[in-house]
């Protein structure tokens, strides 16, 4: 006799819950693109790995601890980055647009952005200081 699997399960969400009965995972298609999050035992989102409308994907991952950085990868219109935040206005991210330009930018806690090293699709690269000042490279 041969085993005939089950027929998929067709829905637009799905909630996975612990041995407590509360949501961990929730798998989604509904809204504007689909979606996996996992969720922390604080009934908050820790990750999430979604594309959006247009099909570009991205991973963020929540902080448990008040204030403290959150981290993301995504792929967007400009290209792809890896960003952190943090609440107040930190952050700092790594880059590589579609036009071939790569870099590193620094922001401070204020939202200025204090330093960054960007490398030209040339190869030509750029270093920018505290004074917002650039001094090219090789």
């Amino acid at each position: 006799m041969q085993h005939t699997p089950p027929p998929p399960v067709i829905t637009s969400e799905v909630r996975i819950v612990d041995a407590e009965g509360a949501p961990r995972i929730l798998l989604s298609a509904a809204g504007q693109g689909p979606s996996i999050v996992l969720i922390g035992r604080d009934a908050k989102p820790a990750a999430t790995v979604a594309l959006d409308k247009d099909d570009r994907p991205s991973v963020r991952l929540a902080n448990p601890a008040p204030g403290a950085p959150v981290a993301a990868i995504e792929i967007d219109d400009k290209g792809a980055h890896v960003k952190f935040d943090r609440a107040g206005g930190a952050s700092s991210y790594l880059f590589l647009n579609n036009a071939g330009v790569s870099g590193v930018v620094l922001i401070d806690a204020k939202g200025v952005r204090r330093a960054s090293v960007l490398v030209g699709a040339d190869g030509k690269v750029t270093v920018e200081g505290p004074d917002g000042k650039a001094a090219a490279g090789r």
